[in-house]
């Protein structure tokens, strides 16, 4: 269930509202109970309590920032990674006997255009599902080609081939396994609950003074929730604004895709 929620950009939106706007309206309204009584004692520990849980909910903050940063980086760097995998097999298909080269670089041009689709359609989860098969597909295709052509020809200029593709496929599971590398939901708990108290000592502090601070009711809930859905975006680059390019894959698919100059 909590899975679910913060591994979805909506779901984790409403959350943040309820619950951080909630506690801070619920925070103000006890806060004015204390002002009713006058106890001075109890409001002169607001101020410290405030400072340890917005200090708390700072560092949780920058932790969980550079938790999603180092999953980003890594999915970007995948991306160029696998295109330059796939780049250096389609080089080396070049070295293939005349029967299996051109069929194993057909495989690789439909090999990019699945792996760029997959990267542009991977928000919807069954077409992500559609990609991964048809991806797993085609390396299982370009495998029985190298095997065909190593009994072919089984001379070392046929091994490198073998190597690229083998290293291309790693280099798939590779980046599969970084785009399912989530920060885990006991981080986004503890990140809401600590941002959830934070904003109700605030608003508890201006429920003991007698006075609502739009500051304390509104814009700190507010700015809290924007920075832990840019987190949210670093985190899951396929759900929010912020997503991983493409571009190394395209560029590969545009020099593939270009005729040898004669």
């Amino acid at each position: 269930m909590l899975d679910s929620i913060f591994n979805n950009e909506w779901m984790t939106l409403i959350a943040l509202c309820v619950s951080l706007f909630g506690f801070a309206e619920l925070g103000y309204r006890i806060g004015l109970g204390l002002h009713r009584t006058k106890d001075d004692a109890r409001r002169s520990q607001i101020g410290g309590v405030q400072g340890a849980a917005l200090g708390l909910l700072g560092l949780l903050l920058g932790f969980t920032f550079s938790m999603a940063a180092n999953r980003y980086d890594t999915r970007r760097e995948m991306v160029l990674k696998e295109a330059n995998s796939i780049g250096t097999t389609w080089l080396r298909a070049d070295l293939l006997p005349e029967g299996h080269r051109m069929a194993v670089k057909a495989l690789l041009r439909d090999y990019v255009d699945v792996r760029i689709q997959y990267g542009a359609q991977s928000r919807d989860p069954a077409m992500l599902a559609e990609g991964l098969r048809r991806s797993a597909d085609l390396e299982t295709q370009l495998w029985s080609r190298a095997t065909a052509a190593a009994a072919y020809a089984p001379t070392p200029i046929t091994a490198t081939f073998i190597s690229a593709l083998n290293d291309m496929i790693d280099t798939d599971s590779e980046r599969i396994a970084a785009m399912r590398n989530k920060i885990p939901s006991g981080v986004w708990i503890l990140l809401t609950v600590v941002a959830s108290f934070g904003c109700f000592v605030s608003t508890y502090g201006s429920g003991a003074q007698g006075a609502r601070s739009a500051f304390t009711s509104l814009l700190l809930p507010a700015l809290i929730i924007v920075v832990v859905m840019l987190i949210f975006d670093l985190a899951h680059s396929r759900q929010g604004l912020i997503g991983v390019s493409q571009q190394p894959m395209l560029d590969l698919k545009a020099s593939i895709s270009t005729p040898p100059s004669k």
